[in-house]
C-alpha cells in the first residue's frame, strides 16, 4: 500500500470534512535530499501509509510549484509535514520525520485535532512606520561575519539580496563585505569549482559541508551579483565565479531549442565529491524540466548584465524572453506547463523588471510595450485602498489560510523598483506613485524584519534618492 496523496484545494478539504479527518500536508522539492529521504523510508513504509490513509487525507505540494501555499504553511525547511484542522489551520507539525517516530508524531495530532477550536486570525496590520535606511545599514554591518564573511552563522545561505544592496551603497565598508564574501563563496564548498554553480547553502558557518542542490533562481542572482561586483572592482577572480557560474546554467538548465531554463538540480553529494574527470562517466544529479517566470526572468537579467562584457549572451536573453512572452495567457503565469496558470505576484514583477532592462540593453521599442503590458498585468495585485501588492490574487476557489493575501515585503520592494525603473523610461508619473505607495503599505513589517529586507531597504532608499524625472 502506498500514501493515496490528493491535490491541495477544495476537494481534498471537502473530503476531510466529510471524513472527520485532518488534512497531512507534506511540501516537498524536487531537490531536496531529506524528502527523498522521507518518501522512502517514512511514507515507503507499508504500516505508516495504511495509517496515513485511515486516519489523514494526505496532500502533496511542491515547493516551486506552490510557493504561496509554502510561504503559509512551512514550518522551518523541507520537508515540512503539516497536520490541518479542516478550516485549514495548522495543528501540529515537523520537518523531516523518521519512519520510527512518524506514528507517535501522528497519534499525537490527531488527538490535538480532537480538541482543535478555530481561532480567529488577527487582520493584516495596515499601519505605517517610517523606515530608517541608516539603522537598517547598521543592522546589515552587524549581520556581517567578519571571521568566515557572509552573513549570519549556521546554516550559511547566499543571501544575493544582501549583497545586491550592499553594492548599491558604494561605500569603502559596503564594497569590502561585498569582496570578501565573494571571495570566502568562491573558493569554498559552497561554489562547485568542477561543475560550476553555487550549491543552496551550506550547514557550516566556515561554508562547508553543502546542501548540494542546485537552483535555477539561487544561480541567477549570484551571475548577476558577481558580475556587478565585477563591473565596480576589476577582480579578475570574480570572472572565474562568473564564467564557471554560467557553465553550469548553459549546459545543464539550459533548453537550447526553446530559450527556456530548467529550475534545479537534484543533491548528489557522491556524485558532487568527484574530480571533473570522474563525473564524466557517472549519470549527472535529476534536472527538474519545469519552466518558472521568476527564476527565468532573473536569469535573463543576469545575462544582460554579462552581455555588457560578452555580447555573445545578449541574444540568450533575448530568446529567453521571448519564450516567456509567448506564454503570457491572461497574466503572468508561474509555471509555464501548468495549462491552470497559477499567476503569482513575484512572476509578474520579475517579468516587469527585465523587460524593462531589455529596452535598456536593446533600446527597443518593443521591450518598452511588452514593460507596460506586464504592469497591467501587475495591478491586479495591486491593494487600490491602502497600497501595496499582494502575493496572489483572490480567489474562490483558495482553501486554508490562501483566503488571506499577503504583501511580501521584498516582492513590493521588488515592484517599486521596476515601477521606478518603468517610470523613467516612459515618463509616466503613476508608476512612480505606485511604487511609493508599495514601500509605505508594507513599511511595518519591513522593519520587523530587519537585515532580511534588503530588497525593501534598497528600493527605499533609491526612491529617496533618485526622482523618475
Amino acid at each position: 500500500m502506498s500514501v493515496s496523496w490528493q491535490l491541495w484545494g477544495k476537494i481534498a478539504f471537502a473530503k476531510a470534512r466529510k471524513e472527520k479527518k485532518p488534512v497531512l500536508l507534506t511540501i516537498s522539492a524536487t531537490w531536496c535530499h531529506w524528502c527523498h529521504t522521507m518518501d522512502e523510508l517514512t511514507y515507503g513504509n507499508q504500516e505508516i501509509a495504511e495509517f496515513i490513509n485511515t486516519h489523514f487525507t494526505p496532500v502533496r505540494v511542491d515547493t516551486d510549484q506552490r510557493p504561496d501555499i509554502n510561504e503559509r504553511y512551512n514550518v522551518g525547511g523541507w520537508p515540512s509535514t503539516i497536520i490541518l484542522a479542516n478550516d485549514g489551520e495548522p495543528v501540529s507539525g515537523a520537518t523531516y520525520v523518521p519512519p520510527q517516530a512518524m506514528v507517535s508524531f501522528l497519534e499525537d495530532a490527531l488527538a490535538r485535532f480532537k480538541t482543535y477550536k478555530p481561532k480567529k486570525r488577527k487582520p493584516l496590520s495596515a499601519r505605517q512606520i517610517p523606515f530608517n535606511t541608516e539603522e537598517f545599514y547598521e543592522l546589515v554591518k552587524t549581520f556581517y561575519d567578519p571571521v568566515n564573511k557572509g552573513f549570519g552563522l549556521e546554516p550559511k545561505f547566499l543571501h544575493p539580496e544582501i549583497l545586491e544592496y550592499l553594492l548599491f551603497k558604494k561605500d569603502a565598508q559596503s564594497k569590502k563585505m561585498v569582496e570578501e564574501t565573494l571571495h570566502a563563496m568562491g573558493k569554498s564548498e559552497v561554489f562547485d569549482s568542477n561543475g560550476g554553480g553555487f550549491f543552496r547553502y551550506a550547514t557550516q558557518a566556515n561554508w562547508t559541508f553543502p546542501h548540494f542542490e542546485k537552483l535555477l533562481a539561487d544561480n541567477a542572482r549570484m551571475l548577476e551579483i558577481a558580475t556587478l561586483a565585477y563591473e565596480h572592482s576589476k577582480n579578475p577572480e570574480l570572472l572565474t565565479i562568473i564564467n564557471k557560474t554560467l557553465f553550469f546554467l548553459l549546459t545543464t538548465l539550459y533548453d537550447s531549442p526553446t530559450g527556456a531554463f530548467y529550475s534545479s538540480q537534484d543533491a548528489d553529494e557522491k556524485y558532487c565529491s568527484l574530480s571533473w574527470e570522474e563525473r564524466a562517466k557517472e549519470e549527472p544529479p535529476y534536472v527538474d524540466e519545469t519552466v518558472y517566470t521568476d527564476a527565468n526572468a532573473a536569469l535573463a537579467k543576469a545575462l544582460f548584465a554579462v552581455s555588457r562584457h560578452e555580447k555573445e549572451y545578449l541574444p540568450i536573453a533575448l530568446k529567453t524572453l521571448d519564450f516567456l512572452w509567448k506564454h503570457l495567457r491572461g497574466g503572468v503565469p508561474h509555471n509555464l506547463a501548468d495549462e491552470k496558470s497559477l499567476y503569482l505576484l513575484k512572476d509578474a514583477v520579475g517579468l516587469l523588471d527585465v523587460f524593462v532592462a531589455a529596452f535598456h540593453a536593446t533600446n527597443r521599442l518593443e521591450w518598452k510595450s511588452r514593460a507596460e503590458t506586464v504592469a497591467k498585468h501587475l495591478e491586479r495585485f495591486y491593494d487600490k485602498k491602502n497600497g501595496g501588492f499582494f502575493d496572489i490574487l483572490a480567489s474562490k476557489d483558495a482553501v486554508g489560510r490562501l483566503n488571506e493575501r499577503k504583501k511580501p515585503v521584498n516582492e513590493n520592494g521588488r515592484a517599486a523598483l521596476a515601477l521606478h525603473a518603468l517610470a523613467k523610461m516612459t515618463k509616466n508619473e503613476k508608476y512612480s506613485l505606485v511604487a511609493q505607495k508599495s514601500l509605505d503599505a508594507v513599511s511595518a513589517d519591513a522593519f520587523a524584519l530587519g537585515a532580511y529586507g534588503a530588497t525593501y531597504a534598497l528600493a527605499a532608499e533609491l526612491l529617496a534618492k533618485e526622482q523618475p524625472f
